[in-house]
């Protein structure tokens, strides 16, 4: 329980962090391309040496590694344009309702249980995120196009997906401490290297200018960044709950902290809504803890 517990301190940090990075105008692309660079560092000190060399190609895990950092700068940005075209609220709702992918593949490729309590803790869970989520409707003068509304269907899937391919790859491959760093430091590396060559871009046509400060910043988003995967993959890899229980209960314990925070820091105005929706957070964490147990 400890390391699910530290990654969703740390993952509720990330999101803590991007607020900040708003408030204090830090370019988000360039802080999430060298956050990624960070992540590489990390898990290199982490397991003492840089992993990447040529005998790694041999590895079973090598093309899941390079999906994986494919998808995690395509949904990190993926999230960034969803947000500016049809809202943080929407974008956020679709990202933590994606916890149902990976426990419908856990259940029909590993056949776990999944008992009744557990399905009422998983609804109890998706109606949380939506009652958090609820916001009071704005007049917009602007009418958004159709088809923006796509993209958090898009990340809806692919945040459900990398879940998914977390538990596939944890369950198949990382059966040691030093591949399960090995595989990660090789899909942040492989983020990084898109990344960096999509900033080259930028820089090269004048549409972005470095600054020491999005470098700071993604020293502060990166090393946190690294131990949210590590403590999930490390939780995953425990007997203690299922991978049916742990992602969801990952996702809503973040929304849980984020909101906490929002209220005490932020002084965040909540609705009635929102609290009972908080308060269903707490609800679908046991029902989901203690229908694993049964």
């Amino acid at each position: 329980m400890l390391y699910l517990f530290l990654s969703i301190l740390l993952n509720a940090y990330l999101g803590i962090l991007f607020a900040y990075f708003k408030k204090y105008k830090i370019d988000i692309v360039q802080a999430i391309v060298f956050n990624y660079g960070v992540c590489v560092v990390t898990g290199s000190l982490v397991l003492g040496s840089f992993p990447i060399h040529v005998h790694i190609l041999e590895e079973n895990f090598f093309p899941w590694a390079i999906i994986m950092g494919v998808l995690f700068i395509s949904v990190f940005n993926l999230i960034g344009i969803s947000s500016v075209k049809v809202g943080i609220t929407i974008t956020q709702t679709s990202n933590k309702l994606s916890l149902v992918i990976p426990v419908i593949f856990s259940y029909f490729l590993y056949h776990e249980q999944i008992s009744i309590v557990k399905i009422i803790g998983i609804g109890a869970a998706l109606l949380a995120v939506l009652m958090v989520s609820a916001k009071s409707k704005e007049k917009s003068s602007t009418k958004i196009p159709v088809w923006e509304y796509a993209l958090p269907l898009i990340l809806f899937v692919s945040s459900g997906v990398i879940d998914a391919l977390t538990i596939y790859v944890k369950i198949t491959f990382l059966n040691t401490e030093a591949i399960s760093n090995q595989y990660l430091i090789t899909g942040f590396l492989t983020a990084f290297l898109i990344g960096l060559l999509l900033l080259l871009y930028y820089y090269s046509t004048g549409k972005k200018v470095f600054h020491i400060r999005y470098l700071l910043a993604g020293i502060l988003l990166g090393i946190p960044n690294y131990f949210s995967i590590y403590y999930l993959v490390k939780a995953l890899q425990s007997d203690t709950l299922s991978s049916s229980a742990i992602i969801p209960i990952n996702n809503i314990g973040v929304l849980f902290t984020v909101s906490l925070f929002g209220i005490f820091v932020f002084k965040e105005k909540l609705s009635k809504l929102n609290y009972l929706g908080l308060a269903c957070t707490l609800l679908a964490i046991l029902l989901i803890f203690l229908g694993d147990k049964i």
